[in-house]
């Protein structure tokens, strides 16, 4: 184990020594702040000469995106492109356990999603799918999807199912959400994203399927039933949730 600090460059160049494949995963921190992090990594595979970086970006990025960190992971692959090393950018659909924090205490998920639809994916699938290209890379982007998309509504269905509990979606403007989010959020960037969120699923960002996970892994991603049914404790939050809801 070496350690490397994205938002200290004299670190990395020990974690990239003798590297030839380097899968770099984005940090935290603020949208643009974090390019700038993944940007010291970028230059510091070019001065360990890696023969090949694999970057996680995210479905929909693009400097029109919605969601602020896609913005952001677009402005990361440009940084990727400018070093001129060999890359394969990855970018994977929201994953399918960001749901669990969605819900409310009641049961509701709240944002301004409307009815589109998202192709979200497991983390267990979209890290396979990682170490397989990580072996051999193909180069290029690729999108790395569940294997359905679906509405919010349908999610709220079918989380409802597996956890035996009332779920359900409702729709609100991108206004209504800032302004119930401002209430307990006092960071505007944070309030953003997790509005972004909802409205870069309304843009239909995130509404494509793609092979990527079996043509890489020779393996079907799972659906919410298949995920959710080989990790149970999982759920347990949203179980809890009612739990404390009923008073029992």
């Amino acid at each position: 184990m070496v350690r490397g600090d994205f938002a200290e460059p004299a670190t990395l160049d020990g974690a990239f020594a003798e590297v030839s494949a380097a899968l770099v995963i984005s940090g935290s921190g603020k949208p643009g702040e974090r390019a700038q992090l993944h940007r010291n990594a970028f230059e510091a595979a070019v001065r360990a000469r890696v023969r090949h970086v694999v970057y996680l970006s995210l479905q929909g990025a693009s400097p029109r995106s919605k969601y602020p960190y896609s913005r952001d992971h677009s402005l990361s692959e440009q940084y990727l492109a400018a070093t001129g090393l060999p890359y394969t950018v990855l970018r994977n659909a929201f994953y399918l356990d960001m749901f669990l924090e969605k819900f409310d205490v009641e049961g509701v998920m709240r944002g301004p999603a409307n009815e589109t639809r998202g192709a979200f994916v497991s983390r267990e699938d979209a890290a396979r799918t990682a170490a397989a290209v990580l072996a051999n890379p193909p180069g290029g982007t690729h999108d790395v999807t569940g294997p359905e998309a679906l509405s919010l509504a349908e999610v709220a269905r079918r989380f409802s199912a597996l956890t035996d509990r009332q779920l359900r979606y409702q729709s609100e403007s991108g206004e209504s959400g800032r302004e119930r989010l401002r209430k307990r959020e006092e960071a505007s960037w944070r309030v953003d994203l997790a509005v972004g969120w909802f409205e870069a699923i309304a843009a239909g960002e995130l509404e494509q399927t793609s092979d990527a996970v079996f043509r890489f892994t020779r393996k079907e991603p799972m659906n919410i039933e298949q995920y959710f049914t080989l990790f149970p404790e999982l759920l347990q939050s949203l179980r809890l949730a009612q739990d404390k809801d009923s008073g029992s």
